[in-house]
């Protein structure tokens, strides 16, 4: 996985409690610590192990947790791959290039091993729709990164799961209402 995700996962836990739990939940899910680079790539497995350890140690769940992850995360993404954004669109017109600016980050990050993304544009809403061939699914994560992503464009949309795999469908799709 991109290491921007690995560095934004440790920057959230640190930001809601400090260096002393981060290096606690390391310890505990078993890994070496690590200095997360946004530009590297590692095993998802590590992902994995620190929001197992998180969710074991907090009062929220796994799912809330990446969900509240992938609205930090979404600002990083902007900033990163600004260069194929225009910060000059609306929503509604960000949705509609979604799929050539997500073509142009895979192009980019051909190391990166990135789920598949599509997105079909209606007049008042956008339809995404995130499948992945990794184990584990981060759907609430792309919940989240699609929030975060409207409160950077604007913070009057709203995002709703409409289908999950986690409950049976053949991909997850959120619906994006543009207010």
């Amino acid at each position: 996985m991109h290491g921007i995700v690995h560095k934004t996962l440790k920057e959230y836990v640190v930001d809601r409690t400090d260096d002393d739990t981060w290096n606690t939940i390391v310890n505990r899910a078993g890994l070496e610590p690590t200095l997360y680079l946004p530009v590297s790539y590692y095993d998802d497995a590590e992902i994995d192990a620190v929001l197992e350890t998180l969710s074991s140690m907090a009062t929220q769940d796994r799912p809330t947790i990446e969900r509240n992850v992938g609205r930090t995360l979404a600002p990083e993404l902007l900033s990163t791959f600004s260069a194929h954004v225009r910060r000059d669109w609306d929503l509604s017109e960000l949705f509609a290039e979604l799929e050539t600016v997500y073509g142009d980050i895979e192009d980019a990050t051909e190391e990166a091993s990135l789920p598949a993304l599509s997105s079909d544009l209606e007049s008042d809403h956008a339809v995404v729709t995130y499948e992945t061939h990794r184990d584990t699914r981060y759907c609430s994560m792309a919940h989240g990164v699609l929030e975060g992503i409207v409160a950077a464009f604007d913070g009057n949309g709203t995002v709703t799961e409409t289908a999950c795999v986690d409950d049976g469908a053949d991909a997850c799709r959120f619906r994006v209402d543009f207010e």
